[in-house]
């Protein structure tokens, strides 16, 4: 508690409470940011749902799915809401994307490809009970896809809609932790654009690649770098000024004039600050305000990443 009485000196408001339960009895209290381990969220957002309260909760929103449908129960039955903190939603960089997405600028969206590589750690190597968390899936859930790499598949159901039709291949090539070190992923949207997504925790690099790509353009940025502009092409005069003609073999000719330009919108100066907004105006009842990541969006996640780690610890475990 002295972390949170010394955060109240410098700020110079706040509360600060002997227990969980202290706090959830307090009745000026609406809204509690369940910000722990995924291994605390079931007991925790429950107890919130239970104190009639609404909820901004962390992601992954449970250590399985089976879990967090307990807790879309608990909030059902409480009459409550609760937010989930994908909040990638919210901020600028990709409100815009989904504008410029939304407004046709790429034609028809065809595709989204997204490749995330990382080099493995030191501390992934340490005797297990000193690995991170995030590895630790009685902690976490499952490793790096599960617990992290999770906003970037509720981006593409953000950006292009959710996916509807995937196929998942998973692995683990280092043995360092229990849970995958690789995966790719295979589908379409419900909106039938077409996904392809690779991810590897143990590569010689940082590789961040996430493209959009449709019928007379694409939005390409690094998913990682926030202040990172947005990569926006497009057929230099519209779509229908110039015509692909065959060439060799069957392909194209010769390709379009393109124009390229960055698009930057202004960051929040807090990361995830815009989807707490969202969240609090919706609350408040503000037209037209409604918070763009909820339970139910972010249960679409995690079926996937859940169905990921379920799909290889049954490949681990030789269960048929």
């Amino acid at each position: 508690s002295w972390k949170a009485e010394e955060w109240i000196g410098r700020h110079g408001h706040g509360l600060v409470y002997g227990s969980f339960e202290e706090m959830l009895a307090d009745p000026d209290i609406d809204i509690v940011y369940v910000a722990t381990p995924p291994n605390c969220h079931r007991e925790q957002a429950k107890a919130v749902a239970e104190a009639g309260k609404h909820c901004y909760l962390e992601k992954p929103i449970a250590l399985s799915y089976a879990e967090a449908e307990e807790i879309r129960a608990a909030f059902q039955e409480a009459g409550t809401r609760c937010f989930v903190a994908h909040y990638r939603r919210a901020m600028p960089r990709y409100v815009e994307a989904k504008r410029l997405i939304d407004a046709g600028v790429l034609g028809k969206v065809r595709g989204v490809q997204v490749i995330r590589t990382q080099r493995q750690t030191v501390e992934e190597t340490l005797p297990y009970d000193q690995k991170p968390w995030r590895v630790r899936p009685e902690v976490s859930g499952g490793a790096h896809f599960y617990e992290g790499d999770a906003h970037m598949l509720d981006l593409i159901d953000f950006l292009v809609g959710p996916i509807v039709d995937a196929k998942l291949q998973v692995t683990n090539e280092t043995g360092c932790y229990p849970g995958c070190d690789a995966v790719t992923l295979a589908g379409f949207t419900a909106n039938h654009v077409m996904v392809s997504a690779t991810w590897c925790y143990a590569t010689y690099k940082a590789i961040d690649r996430f493209l959009i790509y449709g019928d007379e353009g694409s939005i390409e940025f690094p998913y990682y770098d926030n202040d990172a502009p947005l990569r926006v092409e497009t057929i230099a005069g519209g779509a229908a000024s110039q015509v692909a003609h065959e060439g060799v073999m069957g392909g194209v000719r010769k390709g379009p004039e393109l124009e390229v330009r960055e698009v930057a919108p202004t960051p929040d100066p807090i990361v995830g600050l815009g989807l707490m907004q969202q969240a609090v105006d919706e609350l408040r009842g503000i037209p037209g305000r409604v918070c763009a990541s909820t339970l139910d969006t972010a249960m679409r996640t995690l079926a996937l990443t859940d169905a990921a780690e379920r799909q290889w610890r049954e490949t681990r475990d030789g269960v048929s």
